[in-house]
C-alpha cells in the first residue's frame, strides 16, 4: 500500500505542512540554543514590563517547539493552531509595543522587520491549513 498522496493538492499540503512544522520547530531550538541573547532581546525596550518579557522569552520557544512538532506529527491541531498562533502573534504585538513603551516612536523602523516576518509566518500558516488538514 502507497502511503503517500497522489493528488497534487495532497502533495502540497504534506510538504507545507511538513515544511511549516519542523522550520517553525527548528526556530523554537534555536531560540533556545541562544536563549541568553534571546531573552536580553524579547525584553530590551519593555520599559516596565521587561520582566515579564524575560519570562515570555522562555515560553515562546516552547510554543514554537510544540505546536511544530504537533503539526508534523498531524496530532492536536487545536493545540498546535493555539501554541503557533499565539506565539507568532506575540511577536507582532510585542514587537510593535517596544517603541509605545520606549518612548522611542523611532525605534519602529528597527522592529517592523520581525513584525512583519511573523506575519509572513501567520500568512503561511494560513495558507498551509487551507491545503492540509490537521486530525485532532
Amino acid at each position: 500500500m502507497n502511503s503517500l498522496p497522489q493528488e497534487p493538492k495532497a502533495i502540497a499540503g504534506l510538504v507545507l505542512r511538513l515544511t511549516f512544522g519542523l522550520g517553525i520547530l527548528l526556530v523554537g531550538l534555536v531560540h533556545y540554543q541562544g536563549i541568553s541573547g534571546f531573552t536580553g532581546m524579547v525584553s530590551q525596550g519593555l520599559g516596565p514590563l521587561s520582566g515579564l518579557g524575560t519570562l515570555w522569552a522562555y515560553i515562546l520557544p516552547g510554543l514554537m517547539v510544540v505546536g511544530g512538532a504537533l503539526i508534523v506529527l498531524r496530532k492536536y491541531c487545536h493545540i498546535a493552531t493555539w501554541c503557533v498562533t499565539v506565539a507568532l502573534g506575540s511577536i507582532v504585538v510585542g514587537m510593535l509595543l517596544k517603541p509605545v513603551l520606549s518612548g522611542n516612536p523611532a525605534m519602529l523602523g528597527e522592529v517592523m522587520p520581525a513584525v512583519n516576518n511573523a506575519f509572513i509566518w501567520l500568512i503561511f500558516y494560513g495558507v498551509m491549513k487551507k491545503f492540509s488538514c490537521c486530525d485532532s
